[in-house]
């Protein structure tokens, strides 16, 4: 990045004169996390461009240790999105989904005017955050607060290191319906254990909340002229699906796709939602191409 700090990336040529997609993945997440949504858009002839984000997968890590998901700052992560945009384009516009975190840095690009966009789509994007059982409102004053006694670098309560996944548990309810598509988080992990990110600290809490509040500013969604598609899972218990709705109520032209049932990680769902997923980005991508 413009700093020398050094980012893992993806490149997967295009082919049939098609244009390259640039996915971005949400916190905590890695390039093999989406192999099968990699291989899907190379075999229908896309491109793929993709990287992991500063402080998770195989770029250098933040925090006090490996493990803990720090943030460096959302707006270093926006300078590191520009970056990235650019040298996936290599001079033109690019159609982009993101996912999550990586759907929340791409509207506030958006948002600010950056430009190599030919089109949006993010999925379940962290408008807002759900921070259950606390609840936002109780959350954020805890980030706040746990920030200002110096412990912004600490898990948040009932945080700690990445550990493999049980399928029934609730982190998986909350995911995915797909029962193997969630064990092939593990399996990644166990194969190359350095992907492995635990949970976020009080300092990424305190980061996040301030970021989407400055995304729902007034003027910010409706600053938003790139085609956006915003596809949005009903069972989703990490982000806050109705905050999606307000805002993009807000974006000029912007399209709204309801998935009721679907948890968060909508590209890794139970079959056959993830295909309507995957054939509703790809519509709105080729009306670009």
């Amino acid at each position: 990045m413009r700093d020398g700090w050094p980012v893992r990336t993806l490149r997967w040529p295009a082919r049939d004169g098609r244009p390259s997609v640039l996915l971005i993945t949400g916190r905590a997440d890695f390039i093999e996390k989406y192999a099968e949504t990699i291989h899907d858009l190379v075999d229908a002839g896309w491109g793929v461009v993709s990287f992991d984000w500063r402080g998770q997968g195989l770029s250098r890590r933040l925090g006090k240790t490996p493990q803990h998901g720090a943030s460096p700052g959302f707006d270093l992560w926006l300078d590191d999105l520009a970056d990235l945009i650019d040298w996936a384009g290599d001079g033109m516009p690019v159609p982009v989904m993101a996912h999550s975190m990586g759907g929340h840095l791409l509207l506030r690009y958006l948002a600010a005017g950056g430009s190599g966009v030919a089109r949006a789509a993010v999925l379940a994007p962290m408008t807002g955050l759900a921070v259950r059982p606390l609840g936002p409102l109780l959350g954020r004053w805890l980030a706040g607060l746990f920030v200002a006694l110096g412990k912004g670098g600490d898990y948040v309560w009932g945080g700690g290191p990445w550990e493999p996944g049980r399928p029934g548990e609730r982190r998986q309810q909350w995911l995915t319906g797909s029962l193997e598509r969630y064990a092939d988080e593990s399996w990644w992990i166990g194969e190359y254990p350095p992907l492995a990110l635990g949970s976020v600290t009080w300092g990424w809490l305190d980061d996040a909340f301030s970021s989407c509040a400055a995304l729902a500013a007034p003027g910010v969604p409706e600053a938003i002229s790139v085609p956006t598609l915003a596809l949005v899972p009903e069972r989703d218990a990490l982000v806050d699906s109705a905050a999606t709705r307000r805002l993009m109520a807000r974006v000029p032209g912007g399209a709204f796709a309801n998935y009721p049932g679907a948890g968060h990680e909508l590209l890794r769902e139970s079959e056959p939602l993830r295909g309507q997923v995957l054939a509703r980005i790809l519509a709105f991508f080729e009306q670009a191409a």
